[in-house]
């Protein structure tokens, strides 16, 4: 599964919003003083700029705040209000000079869209964003060359894909394992919850298996790390091989792993696919599962279900005359 900076955490969520509201207050006090300046100029003759433009956008800068203010859940308003902002104050500016300043906000902004959203979208914010610059620059009324539009176009579009490429990276390498390539815990709470807001369905059913090795320590004991490692290693490449497509396959720590399942049906077909094939091919794995409606699924309390009965079935492999305790 592709892991995405986007991909709905709460933690996702409140950076959005906080570097939303500094760009927002930023360019807004900056707009602000710009209007001043242009109103007060320190001197008799210096006009760099219509004032409508930087009044039109103090405006709008100051109702995205508020938004933010009160719905910080819900970014997109304010966006839409910040790929606009700083357009409507090119499109008013005398002199070229002026517009260059104002092109460090497009590319702080195309940065944000790239690292926030996925790369379909944030593309295509950041195409509607360069766009609107360049449209800003033409009706201008200042002199400008042909090459200005291209400048535009590379500083914003440039901007956006280096920084998406480092957020991306940093992303992945902040949560993955690095001995399995599998999502550690930060990638599986980031992961499970995009899972879970592209299957809000009462027809759709989620899964979550919970995965131990029996007798890892042993093995770490008698044939020493190296080897311990290796079988985690083949452990996991197989899992991944046999899971069905857009699972979520995490490891925890040691020989703690976990998976999501999400099936479209109000059956959970799939996961029990792969519970199959586990208990199959690497027939020392204890297994358990637990499943919910798409609808009101909570990936913790899942887990926490998967993993009791994980742990309920290990006891009953090292107690075969155990029973299964009654719900």
């Amino acid at each position: 599964m592709r892991l995405r900076a986007d991909a709905g955490s709460v933690f996702y969520r409140t950076q959005q919003a906080r570097m939303l509201r500094i760009f927002l207050g930023a360019t807004t006090f900056l707009y602000a003083y710009g209007v001043v300046f242009t109103l007060f100029p320190i001197r008799a003759g210096l006009t760099l700029s219509n004032p409508a433009g930087g009044i039109v956008a103090v405006g709008l800068g100051l109702g995205a705040l508020a938004w933010l203010a009160a719905r910080p859940d819900k970014p997109a308003p304010a966006t839409v209000t910040a790929i606009v902002a700083t357009p409507i104050v090119m499109a008013f500016h005398r002199v070229i000079i002026a517009e260059f300043v104002c092109l460090i906000a497009p590319m702080f902004l195309a940065m944000y869209l790239r690292a926030f959203y996925s790369p379909r979208r944030g593309a295509a914010l950041v195409a509607v964003l360069a766009g609107l610059s360049v449209a800003a620059l033409a009706v201008a009324p200042t002199p400008k060359l042909s090459i200005d539009y291209a400048i535009f176009v590379i500083a914003i579009i440039g901007a956006a894909e280096s920084f998406g490429l480092l957020t991306r990276a940093l992303v992945t390498a902040a949560c993955t394992d690095p001995l399995t390539g599998l999502l550690n815990r930060a990638g599986w709470e980031i992961a499970t919850a995009d899972l879970l807001s592209r299957t809000r369905s009462a027809t759709a059913t989620v899964t979550v298996v919970a995965l131990d090795i029996d007798n890892f320590k042993t093995l770490n004991d008698t044939e020493g790390h190296v080897a311990g490692d290796e079988y985690l290693v083949r452990c996991a490449a197989f899992w991944r091989q046999v899971a069905p497509a857009g699972a979520v396959l995490a490891r925890f720590g040691g020989d703690e792993f976990a998976v999501c399942i999400a099936d479209h049906h109000p059956t959970s077909a799939k996961a029990d696919q792969f519970v199959a094939s586990v208990r199959r091919h690497t027939p020392d794995t204890s297994v358990g599962t637990a499943s919910g409606a798409g609808a009101s699924a909570d990936i913790a309390s899942l887990y926490a279900a998967a993993d009791a009965e994980l742990y309920s079935a290990k006891r009953r492999r090292r107690d075969p005359g155990l029973r299964p305790a009654r719900g």
